[in-house]
């Protein structure tokens, strides 16, 4: 899914940006392996704390501790933060958790959450994953580029 999501960037001359938290910059590395990724992939922002997302993302603690780390709100402003600091026509965020235990105790082990965001439409879609720490982040990975192919590339 990866490379039909890469494909779609460069004919269409886009570029897109990765805020990830729980997958610890796969979505980075995905993407970075295939030749010419540089043409369409401008960088990535790994927030995997709630420090990071507040020193480098810049979202509001109050916002953090209202939502939790793991949520649809903290996803949405983590895609719109780092499409913004990385000035790129597409991003996609993921926060989630991994296991084997969990920060809050309004989220659930195996919570992933992801957002999408363009120019004019932003994605927010919430994912549930029982499974060890190694296959949730391959499959909130994959998850991800699937989403983006479903919401931006199948239109």
């Amino acid at each position: 899914m990866v490379k039909k999501v890469f494909n779609y960037l460069l004919l269409n001359n886009k570029t897109i940006s990765f805020a990830e938290s729980c997958t610890g910059g796969n979505l980075s590395s995905s993407i970075s392996k295939i030749p010419g990724a540089s043409k369409i992939f401008i960088g990535s922002i790994v927030s995997y704390s709630k420090f990071s997302k507040k020193n480098i993302l810049k979202i509001d603690e109050s916002e953090l501790d209202n939502y939790s780390t793991v949520s649809e709100e903290i996803t949405i402003k983590m895609a719109e933060s780092v499409k913004q600091k990385l000035k790129t026509d597409y991003s996609i965020a993921i926060t989630g958790n991994a296991g084997p235990t969990v920060d809050f105790p309004e989220t659930n082990l195996g919570d992933c959450f992801v957002a999408i965001m363009s120019d004019n439409e932003i994605f927010c879609q919430k994912f549930q994953f029982d499974c060890n720490r190694e296959d949730f982040i391959n499959l909130a990975t994959n998850s991800s580029f699937q989403l983006f192919f479903d919401k931006i590339i199948k239109q």
